[in-house]
């Protein structure tokens, strides 16, 4: 007997199809069989639970009648079988309030970690507010000091060359250290011709304020000094430079008892030819050590402003010799703070000062090491409290 290739195919189907059924069938049975298994076992724990639950409930019944009818009776023998577990009604009612106080102390401590959650969340918005406020600050800050960074250059540009002193005296020194970056203490000088002209000015303040009044004070003195010769008077200088700063920032005579801005000032004429020095001070003095002896040239008590009382400038006419020393300074280096006790130098002690290094050494770039190194050890840990800037001038 024969099968064509269809009939093949057909019985292959047919045995396909009764083995999937029949692989069905037994998984059915299978799966069956397990639940079977999973429900009697079921059955099993729960009346094992039953039973254990029906002796507990036994106990207490037995307990609590045996308590209502003698409270102090002595336990029996089946109360002395009782598992050690086993509590009084008192002990239940503590349980009940214990778990109660619990259940109380957990919602308590759940609203004391809300608060503390808000609390923290508060305090992570302010750290970031606070950073934001330190970033601005600090990228203010950089402009700032950025900004002043590069006033000092032009402060430094203004103010003339030092070749100038350079070219007409044997040696000087100009020791210029600034409260902060910029200065109101500045140095100018000009020469022309046998003509030299040189100075020491303290401006009001000190920081950005005092350097717009010592760039002012240079531009002043350049336009009244444009144009000089050997008849040029120090104290002449002074009055218009006196005019132009009292001008320009609109002082008023009604206004006298406010404070007002200005600047102190030393201002020298030197002949190179003849040696005759010429001073003028606008409160500032001017100090000339020959041979040791240190000579004081006094100022006018005026500022370079206005004043209640406007007193006339006066010129001093030196002539000078070989080796002589002038000095002049602002107030920075004799009103700072130090020593043991943390008082002013003064005057006095600063004049002693410069009589001192100039008995040790004519080199000016050594006098000025020598200023500095007293300054430093006088001031030790005290701040600083002004800008200073001293000159010295060997003749």
């Amino acid at each position: 007997m024969s099968f064509s290739t269809s009939d093949i195919l057909f019985i292959v189907m047919v045995a396909v199809v009764v083995a999937l059924i029949v692989v069905c069938i037994l998984q059915r049975l299978t799966i069956r069989r397990r639940i079977d298994r999973a429900v009697e076992n079921e059955h099993r724990r729960n009346a094992g639970e039953i039973r254990d639950l029906n002796a507990d409930l036994q106990r207490f019944m037995y307990l609590y009648n045996d308590l209502k009818t003698s409270k102090h009776a002595e336990p029996s023998d089946t109360q002395r079988t009782l598992p050690i577990e086993t509590v009084t009604l008192q002990d239940a009612g503590d349980i009940i309030l214990a778990q109660k106080k619990l259940e109380a102390d957990k919602e308590e401590l759940s609203v004391r970690n809300q608060k503390l959650w808000e609390m923290s969340l508060s305090i992570q918005k302010e750290k970031q507010h606070i950073q934001l406020l330190k970033n601005d600050i600090e990228e203010k800050h950089k402009n700032i000091t950025d900004s002043i960074a590069y006033a000092k250059r032009i402060q430094d540009a203004v103010v003339p060359r030092t070749e100038i002193l350079r070219d007409a005296l044997p040696d000087y020194f100009l020791f210029w250290r600034p409260k902060e970056t910029v200065s109101g203490d500045f140095y100018w000088m000009k020469r022309e011709g046998d003509v030299l002209i040189f100075a020491i000015a303290d401006c009001t303040g000190h920081g950005v304020p005092g350097a717009f009044m010592s760039m002012m004070g240079v531009a002043f003195l350049n336009e009244i000094c444009a144009k000089i010769d050997e008849s040029v008077r120090p104290s002449d200088i002074l009055e218009q430079l006196r005019t132009l700063v009292i001008t320009t920032l609109k002082q008023r005579n009604e206004d006298i008892l406010e404070p007002k801005d200005g600047m102190d000032i030393a201002l020298c004429t030197l002949n190179l030819r003849t040696r005759v020095l010429r001073f003028s001070g606008a409160n500032n003095p001017m100090y000339l050590v020959r041979a040791g002896e240190l000579t004081e040239y006094r100022p006018v008590k005026n500022p370079i402003g206005l004043y209640p009382k406007l007193l006339q400038f006066e010129t001093t006419e030196i002539q000078t010799q070989p080796g002589d020393y002038v000095y002049m300074f602002s107030d920075g280096y004799a009103d700072q703070f130090g020593g043991e006790i943390g008082k002013k130098m003064s005057y006095k002690r600063f004049k002693g000062v410069l009589s001192d290094i100039y008995n040790r050494t004519s080199i000016a770039s050594e006098q000025e090491k020598m200023l500095a190194d007293f300054l430093d050890e006088w001031r030790a840990d005290f701040m600083q409290m002004d800008d200073v800037l001293v000159g010295g001038y060997k003749m």
